[in-house]
């Protein structure tokens, strides 16, 4: 566990980054500090390897105050991952993952054989381990540093806006893997990101910074979306909160119509305006309407994997307001009517409000 104990930075000249910060990020979770440019997030973070020491309180570690190790031994033992990837130009990528273990003193054979292990758990082809940095894309130079942070298996990792600099397309993908990492090393991360969608994304729990460095909101992502501390928090959060607070409900349980979903060429039940037109392997086709028997586009979820969001936006896909669930093969399962969304996301807004500690009034001048 990571302690900040009233930490407060003040730079020469008055200039405070960080104004007594305390909080607790868990052994083993995400914590992610987000927050507008100037609110402290990157001061903070390099305070706990001690790039930066506090001006006043304390930043332990398992209990024990930073500034009681020696820096380059503290260093050592925290992976350290920041944009750009910060790999050494004139190494070749096995080298530049092999970094830490050759200053513990590995031997070149085991350091190789680690890198080369991490290139595949990051999803990085075998075949780059002999090229320079300048030879990958931006998206493999940024996967080479979290392998290169995890080569010594430290048990905390520290992540400095990692994936600002790559497209939206690869920036998702990194986000996935991290996620799917973090799923089997369970390590102890603290991530800076100015984007609150991927904070939501990541996060176990989210700090959220104001300018000045004072802490406004420390809370899993449900809870921040659900309940705001306050006017900054919600405007941080931005309008769409209610949306993203749907990715963290699960679609699994709801009702699915089997009788909508029919083979082609096959009749549409009684009174049925759409049905979903599926192939010999059961797979969607398109909806087709009662009244023209065209086949039209159409939006899928999976209900064993997928939020409620994931639902609604294959809904909002369809043309006539449903969602096709599918299985993992993409075979479908069943079809979510509006009505049965609609009562998904009445509930799912009262259960919101109700553990936010909101009453009936708050919600509907929440609502608008």
């Amino acid at each position: 566990m990571i302690t900040f104990e009233a930490v407060t930075k003040r730079y020469p000249g008055g200039t405070v980054a960080v104004d007594r910060l305390s909080l607790e990020v868990p052994t083993g979770e995400i914590t992610v500090f987000v927050g507008p440019s100037g609110c402290g997030k990157t001061t903070s973070l390099r305070m706990i390897n001690r790039m930066i020491d506090p001006t006043e309180g304390r930043v332990l570690i398992d209990g024990r105050d930073v500034r009681e190790i020696d820096p380059p031994t503290l260093r050592r033992g925290i992976g350290y991952v920041i944009q750009h990837g910060g790999l050494f130009p004139h190494r070749r990528i096995v080298d530049n993952i092999a970094t830490v273990p050759y200053l513990l003193g590995w031997d070149k054979k085991k350091a190789r054989g680690r890198a080369r292990e991490l290139m595949e758990r990051v999803g990085l082809d075998g075949e780059l381990a002999d090229r320079y940095p300048f030879q990958l894309s931006g998206g493999q130079q940024q996967r080479v540093g979290v392998a290169r942070a995890l080569a010594a298996d430290p048990p905390v990792l520290l992540m400095d806006e990692p994936f600002s600099a790559v497209d939206p397309v690869v920036r998702a993908s990194l986000q996935d893997e991290l996620l799917r990492l973090q799923a089997e090393l369970r390590k102890t991360i603290v991530f800076v990101t100015h984007d609150i969608d991927e904070a939501i994304k990541l996060g176990d729990r989210v700090a959220v910074l104001r300018v000045g460095g004072h802490l406004a909101q420390h809370a899993t992502p449900p809870e921040l979306l659900a309940a705001p501390a306050d006017d900054f928090v919600r405007a941080f959060l931005g309008r769409d909160r209610g949306i993203r607070l749907l990715s963290f409900l699960p679609a699994r349980d709801l009702l699915l119509r089997r009788d909508l979903i029919v083979p082609e060429g096959g009749r549409a039940p009684e009174g049925a305006d759409w049905v979903v037109v599926v192939d010999e392997e059961r797979r969607p086709i398109g909806w087709r309407a009662a009244w023209n028997g065209h086949l039209t586009g159409f939006g899928t979820y999976r209900p064993e994997h997928d939020s409620l969001r994931a639902a609604l936006d294959a809904a909002l896909l369809s043309p006539c307001g449903a969602a096709i669930a599918v299985d993992d093969e993409g075979r479908a399962e069943g079809v979510v009517t509006r009505d049965v969304l609609d009562v998904a996301l009445v509930r799912a807004a009262a259960d919101a409000y109700s553990e936010g500690g909101h009453t009936g009034e708050e919600a509907a001048r929440e609502a608008g």
